[in-house]
């Protein structure tokens, strides 16, 4: 017969993750306390190692660990293998409470133990993150937008996300201009249902997600528009996925992330 203790260590290795939008009460936060990821994978990782430990560890880490320090929402989205050359091989959303919040999470081992985890799969200066600000008339390369100032809980509602690589023949000045010229008619003429939209371009591809406040409302949408700028790498909704958010629980983390959204969902 197995001790006691063994069989408490069996039933807790087998717990299930339990959805936090069943626990957990709305967290709007403002639109600019969000860090915008762009991710290029190491090249010492081969693709299988990679994808393995973003599904495994590094996916999974940021959810358990920051959600202790002010994390609101976390949406990462891996692409697939067979991208084009010039387009991050990750992004995500990654939202707190406050830009205060994440800054003090420097302050503490878990977020700088966190923030050294990235150079273990991430290549560094090609990846690149940073809090967005307000569309306005010009739109710079590298630097993330928000096109509304309403306060959204990014882990409720409906997100999706469009990523799309720039067409070889095409300027990047033309392309630029392009999606500049779509976000700034979609400030103008916001759908009804669309309280969130976070952009960035850069000379090699778009990135571009938008949060509703649900999913038939998001039929009005025209996300699918980017398609004509851009040549399509992805579109798809991001996931609601809950995982088991205890440090010392027995979790494998989230199989087969390739070509994934997420909306990671954890107690707050």
């Amino acid at each position: 017969m197995a001790p006691a203790n063994q069989k408490k260590a069996v039933k807790s290795s087998s717990r299930k993750p339990v959805p936090s939008d069943a626990v957990n009460p709305p967290k709007p936060v403002p639109p600019d306390a969000v860090r915008v990821w762009r991710g290029f994978r190491l090249q010492t990782e081969m693709p299988p190692d990679f994808l393995q430990a973003l599904g495994t560890i590094f996916i999974p880490a940021t959810a358990i660990l920051q959600r202790l320090y002010g994390l609101a929402a976390y949406l990462p989205t891996v692409l697939p293998v067979s991208k084009p050359n010039g387009v991050p091989d990750e992004i995500a959303l990654v939202f707190y409470n406050s830009q205060q919040a994440y800054a003090d999470t420097t302050l503490i081992v878990a977020g700088r133990t966190y923030s050294a985890l990235h150079k273990t799969v991430f290549a560094f200066p090609a990846s690149l993150s940073g809090f967005p600000v307000m569309l306005g008339s010009k739109l710079a390369l590298d630097t993330p937008y928000f096109l509304f100032s309403d306060s959204v809980d990014w882990q409720g509602g409906f997100a999706q996300v469009y990523v799309g690589a720039r067409d070889p023949a095409m300027p990047v000045e033309t392309f630029s201009a392009g999606i500049r010229k779509f976000l700034q008619t979609l400030k103008k003429k916001r759908p009804a249902g669309m309280d969130g939209a976070i952009a960035c371009v850069s000379e090699q591809y778009v990135v571009y997600w938008e949060h509703w406040k649900n999913e038939t409302a998001s039929l009005k949408g025209r996300i699918a528009d980017l398609a004509g700028l851009s040549q399509r790498v992805l579109l798809q909704p991001h996931a609601p996925t809950p995982i088991d958010s205890s440090i010392t629980a027995h979790y494998p983390g989230i199989p087969s992330v390739e070509s994934r959204s997420f909306n990671i969902l954890f107690p707050r």
